[in-house]
C-alpha cells in the first residue's frame, strides 16, 4: 500500500535547487540505506550537501540519519538539476558515488558529474574524489529538473542521464547513456539525446530516474518521474521505459504515466527516485520531494508500490510509445518479409508536397530503432496496395492533382531486398482511393479509385507479374472507393460491403473477375453507413467467415456518425446472408482490424464520429471468434483516426500509427500493443524445416510444447481501415517424425492461401503463439517439356 511522506530531520535550506537520492547497502549487511542529496541555494555559490538514513523502512522511516556532508568544489551559482547514483564500478567491492549537477550561467546550461571513491557506510568518501566532468552536447538552456542512475548493458557500467528543457510551451524529458562508464568518470560512447514520449508539464518542478529489470527479461527499464506545476496544485507522476538497450532506447515502448496519490505539494524544489525491493515481484518505489512553503524548505521520504502496467496485462495486453517516430504520417503500412516494415504517404495530405514533389516513404527496420528514407519518384498518397508471390509490393494509383481530386495511372513495385521503388507500366486509368486484391494465379486486380478526370474508374484491370503487364477486366458494376474485398475459396471476390465514403448503390456482392458476374449477398445492416469500416476473414480461412465491423454514414454536412455493430457471413452458405455478430462497446470509424496468432481479431483506433477526436474509444477491443465475445484491451494512448494503419509483427504484437483528421496534421507516434498471450508464459519455441515449398507438400516443425494448433499467416498490408489480403489458414497436424517433430500439410487450393511469403505460427494448449517464421508458398514448378 502507498505510504506517507514522512519528513526528513534538520532540513536546513530556505531555497533548493534540485536534489538526488540513492538507495545502497553500504554497510554490507543487508540492509538498505537511503542516501539523499540537497542543493542549496544561499547568496552566491551553490552547495551540494548530502546525508545518510540509515535502514530504509517500507513506510518510509529511516532508523537514523547522519549527518549533513558537502560535496567539494560543489559547480554552479545558478543549479537546475542534480542526482546521486552508488555502484562498485572499480570492482573492488567498494562503492562509489557518482554526483552529478546542471549549472546553468548565461546561455547554454551544462551537466557536470564526478565520482567519489571509497563510500563509507556513515556517507564519508574515503578514496578521494575525481574532477568534474562536462557531459557532452548537453541538451536545454533552461532546465527544470534531472537525475542519474546507473546500470548494467552490454556487460559494461552504463551512466543513464535525465534532464527536463524548458522552452516556450510543453516541457520535454530527454536521456541519454554513457556507456562503458569508468571508476575514473570515463566514458566510450555518449549515445544521443532521446526524448520520453508524451512528455508530462509544462512548467516542472523536478525529475527523477531509477532503473531495474521489472519483467525478467535481463534488460533493464526506466522509471522517470516529474513533478508538474499547475495552477491548482502540483502532481507528482511517472511512466516506464521497457526495454532499455546499447541503442540508448527503450525498445519496448512506455507506458501510461501513474501519478502518486495524495500528491500534497504546491510548490517543488525538487525531486528524486530511487528503488526498493517490495514484498512481492514488484520493487517499491521511493520518493524524495522537496516542499517550499514560506518561512523554509523541507524534504520528505515516501514509499509505494510501483504500478505497472504487468499487472492487468495478462488480461489486457499493455499499449506502449515508442521513443521514435514515423517521420511521415504513414498513410500505408506493409510487413516486409525481410521482417522490415514499410510505412509510405506520398504527399501525405499536403498539396505543398505535392507542388514541391515532396514525396515519402521510409523503412523501419524492426525491432530496431531508427528508419531509412528511400527515394519516391510519385505521389503513391491514397493509392492501393498488394504483395506479389516473390514479396514485393504492388502500389498502384495516386494523386496527380487535390480538390478536385484526380488519381494517377502509375505502378511502382518496393523491392525490399534493395529497399527501392520500381516504376512499372503504367495502368489505362487513373485511380485514387482504389483498391488492390491479390488472386490465386499471383495477379493483382485493381478497382475503382478516381480517374484522371476526378470521375470513378469503374473498369477493373489485372497485373500479370510475369509479364508485368495490365489487361482489362469485364466490369461488374461501380465498385465503391476502397472497397473491401476478399479472395474466396471458389477464386471469386467477395465485396463485403465496406469502403471509404459512399457505396455508389452496390450491395455485398460475389464477384467473379473472369466475367464481371455479381452474386448479391443479402441481410447487410444499414448497408450505406459502412464508410471507414474494416472486414477480416475471420481464422481460419477455411470457414470462409467473413466479419464487417464498425463503419458509419457519410454526412456532406457534418461528421458522420459511427455504429458499433458487427456483422457476419458465412460464405460457405448455399444462399449466403448477413447476420448480426456481437456488437463492440463502443462506435467505431477509421476502425483498423487485425488478425492475431491466436485466432483472434483486434480492433483497434477509430472514433464515434468522424475525424472527432473527443469521441475517441478508450481501449481496443480483441473478439474471440469460438466464444463470439469481444473483451477490452488496456488503454490506448494515441487516437487513430483518418489515415491511421495498424499491423502484426513477427514476434506477435502489433503496430499501431498515423492519423490526420486535419490537412498537414500528422500523427508521428508509433503506439505498440502486446497482445495478453505475451504475458502467460513462455512462448512455444518453433523451426521450421524448410523457408520454400510447393502447394501440398508437407512441412516439418521442430518444437519441444505440446501444440494446439499451426497457423499460416499472410502478412499485414493495410490504408485506410482496409486490409483485403490478411488471413490466417488452419495447417492441420498430420503427424509425427521420428525425432517427435510434427508433420503439417500445406494447402492445395491458391484460392485459399495466394502464393507469396507467409508467417507460420504454432500455438501452445495455453494458447500462446511461438513468434513467426517466413515461409514462401510457391506454385508447383512445371515439369521439363
Amino acid at each position: 500500500m502507498a505510504g506517507q511522506f514522512v519528513p526528513i530531520p534538520d532540513w536546513f535550506s530556505t531555497d533548493n535547487q534540485y536534489c538526488g537520492m540513492a538507495v545502497a547497502d553500504l554497510a554490507g549487511d543487508g540492509t538498505l540505506d537511503a542516501v539523499v542529496l540537497m542543493v542549496d541555494n544561499p547568496a552566491g555559490q551553490n552547495t551540494g550537501n548530502y546525508r545518510v538514513g540509515h535502514a530504509l523502512a517500507a513506510d518510509g522511516t529511516v532508523r537514523d540519519w547522519g549527518p549533513w556532508l558537502q560535496v567539494p568544489d560543489w559547480w554552479g551559482w545558478e543549479n537546475q538539476g542534480a542526482g546521486l547514483a552508488i555502484a562498485d564500478l572499480s570492482g573492488t567491492g567498494r562503492l562509489d558515488l557518482v554526483v552529478f549537477v546542471v549549472d546553468n550561467p548565461p546561455g547554454q546550461n551544462q551537466g557536470y558529474y564526478r565520482i567519489g571513491h571509497g563510500l563509507a557506510p556513515d556517507g564519508t568518501v574515503t578514496g578521494g574524489w575525481t574532477a568534474w566532468q562536462q557531459i557532452p552536447d548537453w541538451y536545454g538552456w533552461e532546465n527544470q529538473g534531472a537525475d542519474i542512475c546507473l546500470t548494467h548493458l552490454d556487460g559494461q557500467w552504463t551512466l543513464v542521464v535525465l534532464t527536463v528543457d524548458n522552452p516556450d510551451g510543453q516541457n520535454s524529458g530527454q536521456f541519454r547513456l554513457a556507456k562503458g562508464f569508468g571508476a575514473d568518470g570515463s566514458v566510450a560512447e555518449w549515445t544521443p539525446w532521446v526524448a520520453i514520449p508524451d512528455w508530462w508539464g509544462w512548467e516542472n518542478q523536478g525529475a527523477g530516474l531509477a532503473v531495474t529489470d521489472l519483467d525478467g527479461d535481463g534488460r533493464p527499464e526506466l522509471v522517470v518521474f516529474t513533478v508538474d506545476h499547475p495552477q491548482n496544485g502540483n502532481t507528482g507522476l511517472y511512466t516506464i521505459g521497457w526495454g532499455l538497450d546499447g541503442t540508448g532506447h527503450c525498445v519496448d515502448g512506455w507506458s501510461r504515466w501513474s501519478h502518486v496519490p495524495d500528491w500534497g505539494f504546491w510548490q517543488n524544489e525538487g525531486v528524486s527516485i530511487a528503488l526498493r525491493p517490495g514484498t512481492g515481484a514488484m520493487p517499491q518505489l521511493v520518493v524524495l520531494a522537496i516542499d517550499h512553503p514560506q518561512g523554509g524548505n523541507a524534504g520528505y521520504l515516501r514509499v509505494l508500490d510501483l504500478d505497472t502496467d504487468l499487472a492487468t496485462a495478462p488480461t489486457q495486453g499493455a499499449w506502449r510509445i515508442l521513443d521514435f517516430g514515423t517521420e511521415i504520417n504513414p498513410v500505408h503500412a506493409a510487413l516486409l518479409h525481410t521482417g522490415d516494415v514499410l510505412f509510405f504517404a506520398g504527399s501525405g495530405n499536403d498539396p505543398d508536397r505535392l507542388d514541391a514533389h515532396d514525396f515519402r516513404t521510409r523503412v523501419w527496420h524492426y525491432p530496431n530503432p531508427g528508419l531509412s528514407a528511400p527515394a519516391t519518384p510519385i505521389d503513391m498518397f491514397c493509392s492501393g496496395q498488394a504483395f506479389l508471390p516473390d514479396g514485393r509490393l504492388l502500389a498502384a494509383g495516386g494523386t496527380g492533382q487535390y480538390d478536385p481530386f484526380f488519381g494517377l495511372r502509375d505502378a511502382l513495385l518496393f523491392d525490399p531486398q534493395s529497399l527501392t521503388w520500381e516504376t512499372q507500366p503504367d495502368m489505362g486509368y487513373g485511380r485514387w482511393y482504389p483498391t488492390l486484391a491479390a488472386l490465386k494465379t499471383g495477379a493483382v486486380v485493381a478497382t475503382s479509385g478516381l480517374g484522371t478526370d476526378g470521375f470513378l474508374s469503374e473498369t477493373p484491370e489485372q497485373f500479370d507479374p510475369v509479364t508485368r503487364t495490365w489487361s482489362e477486366l469485364p466490369v461488374p458494376g461501380p465498385i465503391p472507393t476502397y472497397a473491401h474485398l476478399i479472395l474466396l475459396a471458389d477464386d471469386r471476390v467477395f465485396y463485403t460491403g465496406g469502403q471509404f465514403g459512399t457505396n455508389n448503390g452496390m450491395h455485398p456482392s460475389i464477384w467473379d473477375t473472369a466475367t464481371g458476374k455479381l452474386t448479391e449477398v443479402d441481410g447487410l445492416y444499414n448497408p450505406e453507413s459502412r464508410s471507414q469500416s474494416t472486414s477480416v476473414l475471420l481464422p481460419p480461412a477455411q470457414a470462409q467467415r467473413v466479419m464487417l465491423l464498425g463503419g458509419g454514414t457519410v454526412d456532406p454536412h457534418g461528421p458522420g456518425m459511427a455504429s458499433a455493430d458487427t456483422q457476419i457471413v458465412d460464405l460457405t452458405a448455399a444462399t449466403p446472408v448477413y447476420q448480426p455478430g456481437p456488437p463492440m462497446a463502443y462506435a467505431r470509424m477509421h476502425v483498423c482490424a487485425v488478425l492475431l496468432p491466436d485466432r483472434t481479431v483486434l480492433a483497434a483506433g477509430g472514433s464515434g464520429m468522424e475525424e472527432m477526436a473527443d469521441s475517441v474509444p478508450p481501449h481496443g477491443e480483441i473478439y474471440d471468434p469460438v466464444a463470439g465475445t469481444w473483451t477490452p484491451t488496456a488503454p490506448e494512448r494515441v487516437a487513430r483516426l483518418y489515415h491511421s494503419v495498424a499491423l502484426l509483427t513477427p514476434d506477435g504484437k502489433v503496430i499501431t500509427a498515423g492519423s490526420n483528421p486535419l490537412r498537414e496534421t500528422e500523427e508521428l507516434r508509433i503506439e505498440m500493443f502486446w497482445p495478453p498471450y505475451l504475458f502467460k508464459g513462455a512462448r512455444p519455441d518453433s523451426e521450421i524445416s524448410s523457408g520454400a515449398l510447393e502447394y501440398g507438400a508437407t512441412l516439418t516443425l521442430t518444437t519441444a510444447a505440446t501444440i494446439r494448433a499451426v497457423n499460416l499467416m499472410h502478412p499485414t498490408s493495410c490504408t485506410h481501415s482496409c486490409d483485403n489480403n490478411q488471413r490466417i489458414i488452419d495447417l492441420p497436424i498430420t503427424g509425427k517424425t521420428d525425432s517427435g517433430a510434427l508433420t503439417v500439410d500445406m494447402p492445395t487450393n491458391p484460392a485459399l492461401a495466394p502464393p507469396g511469403w507467409y508467417l507460420v505460427v504454432v500455438i501452445d494448449t495455453d494458447g500462446i503463439p511461438s513468434v513467426g517464421r517466413w515461409l514462401q508458398l510457391n506454385p508447383a514448378t512445371p515439369a521439363p517439356v
